[in-house]
């Protein structure tokens, strides 16, 4: 486990993922279920408006690498984690405002104006997106930096299931912090509600995501003052360079495929399963608000559980199947707690979906440290980070879309069969990510980046 002194940098760390927990409730979770369900905004238009913060993840690359080569007073990381910070804060006020304004279109009937609203809101989200990619990319290459290999899967699993902790208690807090407008039916108690969210939320996450960060990254100095390490990062790989090595292992092209028909599985739902609470079950806004708290704690357990019990003994590949065939299960289940309606079973079926989750998701992110190098953590994290957002965006936008097209074929947009049409096709591609996960191979990656890095170090340094 570590040093006393180890585990609480870890959860120290862990503030920043549990920060970006807590968002993700609100943006996907109670923005999503105010649009869908309260303000009758198409879920099309919605989750395309919502998803395209995953559409930038391009940039993670870049700020991985310029992370990589940035020398301010001596700190790669920290800048951008802050700078980032303060820009998704401040952005998240400016799309809680833009939600009400798309509401009030919608409230009028002009359906000409929800369109150019939920335009407005999908560019907000766009920025928000980079903002989130300036931030948590280099945030990610810090772990890699403060840790030794020992080390490192003990970071991650502590730091991720703080991720969780986010989840969970952002559900609980930001749901109650709505008060009693989610036992009213009148809308303008509502939206005050979420004026005081979008108010105070912001200023807190960005205090915390300082706390978290601030003084944990050593210093670069021109002597080399951390020895062997520094003396490797001052090697600065240029772009160039850098897409040498990610060219140089088959394994790259077929890890990022395999990862993001895995996140986009894991994500499919994350658009519809609020509405699916509401539609199906009558769950009012912070009954299914809550939903995130029931699946998050699912997903802790299945994390913290995984690292320590599971992945030593069946190895990352095994565990990860062993989770994509458990979360396909647990998906199906939620169809049919829909289809006997019954409460009881969707709740249990979403907490053991959360833990499958949490076996593939612990799983993955043990792949993702095998198939890295200190030299260039943050460009190798950039590019399994683009994997993921771009297929967590497309997760987003494709779960309201499915939804919408089923709904063509039963008649309505909130009817049983349009959803579990949409979980079906998620069971699915759980199933099929499991199975090719099977094939990475981070001794051979390894092996290959470490012969390209030793040819591309030698040639910049000549």
């Amino acid at each position: 486990m570590g040093s006393a002194r180890f585990i609480a940098l870890a959860l120290r760390l862990g503030l920043f993922q549990a920060c970006l927990g807590a968002l993700s409730v609100l943006t996907l979770g109670i923005f999503n279920r105010l649009l869908i369900d309260e303000f009758q905004v198409p879920a099309a238009l919605t989750a395309l408006a919502l998803g395209s913060q995953q559409l930038v993840g391009f940039s993670r690359v870049w700020f991985g690498q310029r992370s990589d080569r940035c020398r301010w007073k001596g700190l790669r990381r920290t800048p951008f984690i802050i700078g980032g910070a303060a820009a998704f804060c401040g952005l998240t006020w400016i799309a809680g405002r833009t939600v009400l304004w798309l509401a009030e279109a919608s409230q009028s009937g002009n359906q000409g104006d929800v369109l150019s609203r939920g335009l407005v809101l999908a560019l907000v989200f766009v920025f928000y997106g980079l903002a989130i990619s300036a931030s948590s990319t280099p945030f990610a290459a810090l772990l890699v930096d403060v840790s030794t290999e020992k080390q490192r899967p003990a970071l991650v699993s502590i730091v991720w299931s703080m991720l969780m902790v986010g989840i969970v208690a952002g559900a609980i807090l930001l749901s109650s912090f709505l008060g009693s407008s989610c036992d009213s039916a009148e809308l303008s108690e509502m939206i005050s509600g979420v004026e005081r969210l979008i108010t105070v939320a912001p200023l807190v996450i960005f205090s915390l995501v300082v706390v978290s960060i601030t003084g944990v990254e050593p210093r670069l100095t021109a002597a080399g003052g951390r020895g062997q390490r520094v003396s490797s990062s001052e090697q600065e790989i240029s772009l160039k360079g850098a897409w040498t090595v990610l060219k140089s292992s088959p394994q790259v092209g077929y890890f990022f495929a395999v990862l993001s028909l895995f996140t986009f599985s894991l994500f499919l739902q994350e658009a519809v399963l609020e509405p699916y609470g509401g539609a199906v079950f009558a769950m009012d806004v912070c009954t299914s608000t809550q939903l995130n708290a029931v699946w998050g704690v699912g997903t802790l357990l299945g994390i913290a559980a995984t690292g320590f019990l599971i992945t030593p003994r069946l190895g990352a590949q095994r565990t990860a199947l062993a989770g994509g065939i458990l979360s396909a299960l647990f998906v199906l289940m939620m169809v049919l707690a829909g289809l006997l309606e019954s409460t009881t079973l969707f709740r249990t079926a979403v907490f053991l979906f959360g833990a499958g989750a949490g076996i593939s998701t612990n799983a993955s992110l043990t792949l993702m440290l095998g198939l890295t190098s200190p030299l260039m953590a943050g460009t190798f994290i950039g590019v399994w980070g683009l994997a993921q957002a771009y297929a967590r965006g497309l997760a987003t936008v494709s779960g309201g879309a499915l939804l919408s097209v089923f709904s063509e074929f039963t008649g309505s947009q909130n009817s049983f069969q349009a959803y579990a049409g949409v979980f079906v096709v998620q069971a699915l591609g759980l199933l099929v990510a499991g199975f090719l996960l099977l094939r990475v191979d981070t001794n051979l990656f390894q092996s290959n980046v470490e012969k390209v890095l030793g040819r591309i170090v030698a040639s910049e340094l000549d």
